[in-house]
């Protein structure tokens, strides 16, 4: 014999869910919080580590231009020696960058509610990590401004870019990977951005607001096509990981220089992959 059917409100009478928010808190109290990050002035200890950060910034931007001038040597980037500072650094920018918009594409589609409290920085960490790899490769070069050449563009002397070489497909892999997460990322914000222009006090501010929150206004059908894109873009870019792993480890494949042969392939997957997991651990 069949046993009966029992609704999901008896289960939460059983077993009641605990709440994401405590203290009963009201939706008000919540935008207020959440919007007093933007609208109040930053706290003092914010200054003390933008000033601590901007300066090893600076010390980046001068390195790079001490290396423009020098040359890639300084790296100890030469024939015998393959992965030197630079493709080291791109792997691993690789592997933190995909952790982001993987694990908050895949908590939305597993329907887990309490990725609201990591998938904005998640997705932000996304974004400014695949900025810092997209560097890397274009110090690579040698001559940085030789890097158009890289993009399948007209150019004065009409010198096509190389298709069968790796480099040219970490640009389509990881340029295709980046738009497709900065929509993701965009499109999570649309609702918040709606919100902070309903509370905007200057014009200007409400001006910007308006225009990045695409006429948002919150209806039933607005939410319905929100919530379909924002699927379709999760269910995009999680396969979407594993094709730009892939594509970084054929650097390591396809070359035919010692040292960098087949037998790294699987190691350089797994090494990025092992990147991501000890990130979020």
């Amino acid at each position: 014999m069949a046993d009966p059917v029992v609704s999901t409100a008896t289960f939460e009478s059983r077993i009641p869910r605990p709440p994401l928010v405590l203290n009963n808190r009201s939706m008000a109290w919540i935008s207020d919080r959440i919007a007093g990050i933007v609208e109040n002035k930053a706290p003092l200890w914010w200054w003390v580590s933008i000033a601590i950060t901007g300066s090893f910034a600076a010390f980046g931007v001068f390195c790079i231009l001490y290396l423009l001038f020098t040359g890639v040597g300084v790296w100890g980037n030469n024939v015998p020696v393959g992965w030197a500072w630079d493709i080291t650094n791109f792997v691993f920018w690789i592997g933190i960058g995909h952790a982001g918009t993987l694990i908050s594409a895949i908590l939305h589609l597993c329907r887990q509610k309490w990725r609201t409290s990591i998938n904005r920085s998640a997705e932000a960490m996304t974004l400014f990590a695949v900025i810092c790899a997209g560097i890397f490769p274009a110090i690579h070069l040698g001559r940085i401004w030789m890097v158009w050449s890289l993009a399948p563009i007209p150019v004065p002397n009409w010198i096509s870019p190389n298709f069968r070489s790796p480099l040219l497909w970490d640009v389509f892999a990881v340029s295709t990977y980046f738009t497709v997460s900065v929509l993701f990322w965009f499109l999570g914000l649309v609702p918040d951005l709606a919100t902070m222009r309903d509370r905007a006090k200057g014009k200007v501010s409400r001006l910007i607001y308006g225009l990045l929150a695409l006429g948002w206004r919150g209806g039933n059908r607005q939410w319905r096509h929100y919530e379909m894109a924002y699927l379709v873009l999760a269910g995009i870019s999680t396969p979407l990981v594993l094709s730009v792993h892939s594509t970084v480890s054929f650097d390591s494949a396809t070359s035919i220089l010692p040292g960098w042969h087949t037998t790294i392939f699987p190691h350089t997957l797994s090494r990025e992959l092992s990147s991501e997991d000890l990130r979020w651990c």
